[in-house]
């Protein structure tokens, strides 16, 4: 076997995401767990527009991606009061934190406020992202890396798990394969020079949680502006 640790295993797994284009980060934060690592890819398209609207920050925190979900589009001509706002998450804020909220979205030129003092989204961009790739390595523990992989189907478009490339091979040819095919879970085996997808992805977009996909996005944004 060519790697001893799994920490190994990071450096190629990561060439191997930046060689599909995907801006990469490392031990990625999700609410159950860290992702060893996480891949992006922007719409250029999407990028511009958002860029010529003004809104070079990130939209911010997820409760402030939740605030904004629930702001409708001035393209739809409606809108919705501070009042509204307050009640639909009363059982979790005050009312002063979601009248910061919403101040810092207007002052980041997420949101508009119309003559009458009532907020809109100002959008045409969302979704930014063409895809969002997890990835999991693991030198064996089948069972805990395939949970693992599955949840991050919650925000990625693809979950792989990433295997050294002889015990990748292993599992392809056992039994066990049926069960990363059921849940569209992708194998990658991993050796120091390259990776090989031997199991492409097949995931459901039932799973995906579009507010976690906006959040993990974000946390992509501040990079490709450095970036560029």
């Amino acid at each position: 076997m060519f790697f001893k640790y799994e920490s190994q295993m990071v450096m190629p797994a990561e060439q191997w995401l930046k060689s599909e284009g995907l801006i990469t980060k490392k031990e990625f934060s999700t609410p159950w767990g860290i992702c060893d690592l996480v891949g992006c890819s922007l719409d250029r398209e999407k990028v511009r527009e958002r860029l010529a609207l003004g809104q070079r920050k990130p939209v911010g925190p997820q409760i402030r991606i939740i605030i904004l979900s629930y702001i409708p589009d001035k393209e739809d001509n409606d809108s919705i009061t501070l009042e509204d706002l307050q009640q639909k998450f009363a059982s979790f804020f005050d009312e002063s934190k979601i009248a910061l909220e919403v101040d810092r979205l207007v002052k980041d030129k997420f949101v508009q406020i119309t003559p009458c003092g009532e907020f809109q989204k100002i959008n045409g961009w969302a979704p930014l992202h063409n895809k969002i790739v997890a990835l999991e390595l693991k030198l064996n523990r089948l069972s805990e890396v395939l949970s693992q992989a599955i949840n991050n189907l919650e925000l990625a478009n693809e979950s792989y798990v990433g295997l050294p490339l002889e015990n990748a091979q292993r599992l392809i040819e056992s039994k066990k394969k049926s069960e990363f095919a059921q849940r569209g879970i992708g194998i990658i085996g991993v050796n120091p020079i390259k990776c090989e997808v031997l199991l492409k992805p097949n995931p459901t977009k039932s799973n995906q949680n579009h507010i976690l996909q906006m959040h993990c996005v974000e946390r992509f944004w501040r990079t490709h502006l450095k970036s560029n």
